[in-house]
């Protein structure tokens, strides 16, 4: 898996916008890529939840489940990507992040969270699409 360290402006260092940079670096890679996992070293939370699971267990789900760029923002946000071409067309586990204006942040339905669908709306089994 490729790793790659993106920094923000310390005006701008919280979660949402760690997704949204390091989406956008994912996205010169990939034409449409889905984040598989993800950890906040700030809150110690990640995703995807595993019940009795290890604080490094996203990072084994992200790299067993076809993980092929790593994204760490200021080295407390780490996101996991893949190209959506991993997934059907029509995969029930994908879901699309979207702004008004956006083409959307795709992430399998366990790695996004609640929060993140608040805040963007969510419609799923949006890839390829």
């Amino acid at each position: 898996m490729k790793n790659l360290d993106l920094s923000l402006e310390a005006s701008s260092d919280n979660f949402f916008n760690a997704l949204r940079a390091a989406a956008d670096r994912a996205r010169e890679r990939f034409s449409e890529p889905v984040i598989i996992a993800w950890k906040d070293d700030q809150t110690g939370l990640f995703g995807p939840e595993v019940p009795a699971a290890g604080d490094d267990r996203w990072h084994a789900y992200g790299e067993n489940n076809n993980g092929l760029l790593q994204v760490n923002v200021d080295g407390k946000y780490h996101f996991i990507f893949t190209e959506s071409e991993e997934f059907a067309q029509s995969d029930n586990h994908v879901e699309t992040l979207a702004e008004d204006g956006d083409s959307g942040i795709l992430c399998l339905r366990d790695a996004c969270t609640e929060e993140d669908k608040r805040k963007l709306g969510s419609f799923a089994g949006s890839v390829g699409g």
